[in-house]
């Protein structure tokens, strides 16, 4: 039965390897993502041909709110055409041994897949009766990960290439930091510094958080996302000031096509240099000088050109960066469970 043994090295990398090259591969559906997400339990579960070759994957995140029934989420999966449903169906067939040792009330899915009617109504209309679907309309913040997402294309050829495409308003902006003689870094796991600069990544964390209103999570949590990946896979980027004066962190993580702007920073002091601005700029020079050919700026939770968030990743991303996925299909396995959760 093709449910991953984590024991089998030679396995467990062909896996990692059909994740980090299938063009429906995300970084959360790798096996080293589980190493971060430390308080779930990990299981894998995967479709082969006939000649062995893995043709489709599900990594299974689980935990147990209520300490019987587990919540069991595949974030970003599965890895396979989202349109082809009986893949996606033998997939959930061949987790039932997973779902039932992990006592799962739900499996929750949520596709990287372009909004699409065509899509859900196909869904809606499979016969799939333990299947409860949550797409446009619902809350965005009632999702597990952010429905829409910026997402820059930077496969043009050169870091010049894309500053084309950039408005020159907005290339305004990625001059300001510059014209003020602000730097940029770059930190690796087990450099010199970096155990300093994760320091100080952690403390304007907080400090944005306390502006926001938000809340952020423990510093652990990032030097388990540093360690579950190789060293040259994330980078921690720190913008300074000629004075030394650090404005702006940020942890960007490649994998797949995709280089994920995945965590920021930043401090409350001299935010007129947009130090924020010249910080993408470096991590997407970055990205596109290793081969990366987008540059995920992460979740938006309202498309709104006043400004804030959507404003200041649609001058990297543009008009056409916005990436509205088709919603969280939930697998309901306990519909009791299913229902005190939803509550």
């Amino acid at each position: 039965m093709p449910i991953l043994d984590l024991t089998d090295i030679k396995t467990v990398a062909r896996y990692e390897e059909f994740i980090a090259s299938s063009p429906y591969g995300h970084v959360m559906q790798s096996v080293n993502w589980a190493k971060v997400k430390d308080n779930w339990d990990s299981d894998y579960v995967y479709l082969q041909d006939e000649a062995g070759n893995i043709t489709a994957a599900l990594s299974i995140l689980s935990v147990k709110n209520d300490g019987v029934h587990a919540f069991m989420y595949a974030p970003r999966g599965p890895v396979c055409d989202f349109r082809d449903i009986d893949t996606v169906k033998s997939l959930v067939k061949e987790a039932a041994p997973v779902i039932e040792k992990r006592n799962g009330f739900v499996l929750r899915m949520d596709p990287e897949f372009a909004y699409d009617e065509e899509v859900l109504a196909a869904y809606r209309n499979a016969g799939i009766d333990n299947l409860e679907i949550t797409t446009r309309g619902a809350d965005e913040h009632s999702f597990s990960n952010p429905r829409m997402h910026m997402i820059a294309d930077i496969s043009m050829g050169t870091h010049d290439d894309f500053l084309k495409t950039v408005k020159s308003k907005n290339k305004s902006k990625i001059k300001v930091p510059y014209k003020h003689g602000l730097k940029t870094l770059r930190f690796h796991r087990g450099d010199p510094q970096f155990e300093e600069t994760l320091d100080k990544f952690y403390e304007l964390t907080k400090i944005m958080a306390k502006r926001q209103g938000i809340s952020y999570r423990p510093k652990d949590y990032f030097v388990r996302l540093f360690k579950a990946f190789p060293p040259e896979a994330v980078t921690l980027y720190e913008t300074r000031t000629p004075e030394q004066e650090v404005l702006s962190c940020a942890i960007a993580l490649g994998f797949n096509r995709k280089y994920f702007y995945i965590y920021a920073a930043s401090s409350n002091e001299k935010r007129n240099l947009r130090p924020n601005y010249q910080m993408n700029n470096e991590a997407i020079k970055d990205a596109i000088e290793q081969g990366y050919t987008q540059y995920d700026m992460g979740g938006i939770y309202e498309v709104d050109s006043s400004g804030g968030l959507y404003s200041f990743k649609k001058a990297f991303c543009g008009e056409g960066g916005l990436l509205e996925m088709i919603g969280q299909f939930d697998w309901i396995f306990n519909s009791d469970a299913y229902s005190d959760f939803s509550k």
